[in-house]
């Protein structure tokens, strides 16, 4: 192979350096949108597998189906940007890249079962590399599992190391505490916003400069890459230690149901939900129609998106009702079915109960959602959650706790923010009327205890 000389410098800009030549084994980038943060980690790994012969890379998600359109394309254009794509080979059965003259690997898994990921193996050379793309998406224990597969002894001058991304939408992530507040040798923290990046356009810098001065609270996260919107979030109620749970078999007596939020240029949101005798919600799986991108849509139809539920939802399951944003009845002036005809037309197609209309009232529904994430006092002076969310619901569990306040109107949520997934829950809870208990009666003591028992300091 004829050697190809680069200028990463050319390639990858500035402002990674430290980023790029650290070889300790957490390098942690929590940054701004439009950071180049990912890019950045796409071109290190590119780079480095062809300067390190025996090395292979494991590529991670929450869940296996987001690599493809993510990590997968993001390395793809990686190795166009550097000139180098007839060395290498793409395969989409099982999802791998391959470093041609050596055999080297990029391997790609979701840890949908972290168990299975531990025990991963290469045909050659070893396993030290790894990328953890949008890790809030992930808890620790589930990283610590798959952070067991790179591991054993390697040859002189290699090194195990992780490359770990994320947008900081939430202070109360594992992320802060294990890398950020407690410094630690084996991790290079860093934070890096939209200034570093100087391929953005003059439009792109005047979308943060709006931001800057319209949302405040809104651009320290998603300009200025700080730790969560704390003082402007809504939902301040929300703990994913307590509200986010591991799946489990839902016991056949449960009810069932689905929510539903439109989109088409923005993203759809539908959600599946079981009922415990108690009354509390958990959602166990969740559809998320988004492009790739926060607040982007898939621009799908309604009737492709009915196929889609249709195919996720099986008879068996029982799912007694639907519930749908009322302004999919809506008629806008084409001729033609409404949205909520296409999608009821599929689903009755295949036999699957179809939606009816939400009830109104986003900040009954806001109030609702907030009730029941505090939920009710126990004994001990704790809550129990009337809500829970499946951590494979991930787009929930991402957006729920970054909506902020919205300006016009303190008593709901943003209605410019990403709010799609947080509407399909509040349609639920809408649907599934709640109110904490109230707090016992104390027992009233008999007639001689309160009216008659004598002073004690009668003579």
């Amino acid at each position: 192979m004829k050697e190809k000389v680069l200028s990463v410098r050319e390639v990858v800009g500035g402002g990674y350096a430290d980023f790029w030549n650290s070889k300790k084994r957490y390098v942690v980038c929590k940054g701004s949108r439009a950071s180049k943060k990912s890019t950045t980690a796409a071109l290190k790994i590119i780079v480095r597998m062809m300067q390190y012969p025996l090395a292979n890379t494991l590529v991670v998600r929450k869940t296996g189906a987001s690599l493809k359109d993510s990590c997968f394309a993001q390395l793809r254009w990686a190795i166009e940007r550097l000139g180098v794509s007839p060395w290498w080979q793409a395969r989409v059965s099982p999802l791998e890249l391959e470093y041609t003259p050596t055999g080297q690997r990029i391997l790609f898994r979701g840890l949908d079962d972290p168990i299975k990921v531990t025990s991963i193996t290469v045909k050659h050379g070893i396993l030290c590399w790894g990328w953890l793309e949008e890790a809030y998406e992930v808890d620790e224990d589930s990283f610590n599992r798959v952070d067991e597969s790179l591991r054993g002894q390697l040859p002189d001058g290699y090194y195990i190391q992780w490359l770990i991304s994320f947008n900081p939408w939430s202070s109360s992530s594992w992320l802060k505490a294990r890398f950020f507040d407690t410094p630690n040798d084996n991790v290079l923290a860093m934070t890096t916003t939209y200034q570093c990046n100087e391929w953005l356009s003059d439009t792109d810098k005047e979308m943060f400069d709006d931001m800057r001065r319209t949302d405040p609270e809104r651009y320290k996260t998603a300009g200025l890459g700080e730790w969560g919107i704390e003082a402007g979030q809504f939902f301040k109620e929300w703990r994913e230690s307590k509200h986010v749970v591991e799946p489990f078999a839902i016991p056949d007596g449960w009810m069932r149901f689905r929510s539903m939020d439109w989109g088409s240029a923005r993203p759809y949101a539908c959600l599946w939900w079981a009922v415990d005798y108690d009354g509390d919600l958990y959602c166990y799986r969740e559809l998320y129609g988004w492009g790739g991108k926060p607040n982007v849509g898939t621009g799908e139809t309604a009737k492709d998106v009915g196929e889609r539920i249709s195919k996720l939802e099986k008879k068996k399951e029982h799912v007694d009702y639907g519930v749908l944003d009322s302004a999919c009845w809506a008629k806008t002036g084409v001729t033609g079915p409404t949205i909520a005809e296409e999608l009821n037309n599929e689903l009755y197609a295949h036999g699957l109960v179809t939606f009816g209309k939400c009830s109104k009232g986003r900040v009954e529904g806001a109030n609702a959602l907030k009730q029941r994430l505090i939920g009710n006092r126990q004994k001990d002076g704790t809550h129990k959650p009337a809500i829970y969310f499946f951590n494979n619901c991930i787009h929930s569990i991402r957006t729920l706790p970054m909506l902020a306040h919205d300006q016009r109107n303190p008593e709901t949520y943003d209605t410019d923010g990403e709010d799609h997934a947080v509407d399909a829950i509040v349609y639920a809870c809408l649907s599934r009327p709640w109110a904490p208990a109230l707090p016992e009666k104390p027992k009233p003591r008999d007639k001689y205890q309160h009216e008659d028992r004598p002073s004690v300091w009668a003579v």
